[in-house]
C-alpha cells in the first residue's frame, strides 16, 4: 500500500529508451487506477497512493557531473548534444540529498550487467566519493499529488493541481524545492546533526 509512487519522467525525449516509457505508461495509468475499486475487484480493496514523481536528470546535475569529468578525467562522455536538449529544471520540484546513499544506486546499477558497463563514464565516470563532492541529490517532479505540497503551490498557479501530460508547464522554479518526498503525508522528523 504505497503513499509514494515513482517513475520515469513524462519527458523522454533526451533519452527515449522503450522501456522506460513503457514503465512510465503503466505507473501513470497504475496510479489514477488504484484507488477506484471498480478496477480490478478481484485484486482486492481499493487503495490509493498520495504523490506521484517522475525521477529527471538535472541540467545542474548533468553541468556539474560535465566539468568535474572534464577537471578529474580530462574528458567528458557529455558533449554538446546533452546541452542542446531541453533545460527542464524549471520543473523540478523536490531535491534530495542522497549523497550518503550513492553506493545503493551505484550498485543497483551495476547489478544490471547487460545494460550498464561499469567501465563506462557515462555512469562511472565519478566515483560515489567524487559525485558526492559535486551533486550529491536526486531530482525529482512531483506529478501529482492528493495531498497539500508546498511544491505544488509554490509552482503553478490555481489550486496546485498537476496533471501527467503537463507537470510544472507555465511555473516559475519554485521558491522552496521538497526534500521529502512524502511531504504533506507524514509529520516532519527534525534533522539531527
Amino acid at each position: 500500500r504505497p503513499q509514494v509512487m515513482i517513475t520515469y519522467g513524462d519527458d523522454q525525449r533526451g533519452y527515449p529508451h522503450p522501456d522506460h516509457l513503457k514503465v512510465h505508461e503503466i505507473s501513470v495509468l497504475a496510479f489514477d487506477r488504484a484507488g477506484d475499486d471498480e478496477w480490478y475487484p478481484e485484486a482486492g480493496a481499493a487503495w490509493q497512493p498520495l504523490k506521484l514523481y517522475y525521477s529527471v536528470w538535472s541540467r545542474a546535475r548533468l553541468t556539474a557531473v560535465h566539468e568535474a569529468l572534464i577537471r578529474l578525467r580530462g574528458s567528458s562522455p557529455y558533449d554538446e548534444k546533452w546541452f542542446e536538449r531541453p533545460n527542464l529544471d524549471a520543473r523540478i520540484t523536490t531535491r534530495l540529498h542522497v549523497g550518503d546513499y550513492l553506493w545503493a544506486r551505484s550498485g543497483a546499477l551495476r547489478a544490471h550487467k547487460t545494460q550498464v558497463d561499469e567501465r563506462e563514464p557515462f555512469w562511472f565516470g565519478l566515483s560515489d566519493a567524487e559525485l558526492a563532492e559535486v551533486y550529491p541529490y536526486e531530482d525529482w517532479v512531483l506529478a501529482r499529488s492528493l495531498v497539500p505540497s508546498r511544491a505544488v503551490a509554490s509552482r503553478v498557479p490555481g489550486d496546485g493541481a498537476l496533471t501527467h501530460s503537463e507537470p510544472g508547464d507555465g511555473a516559475q522554479p519554485a521558491a522552496e524545492l521538497e526534500d521529502d518526498l512524502f511531504a504533506g503525508i507524514r509529520t516532519p522528523t527534525p534533522m539531527v546533526t
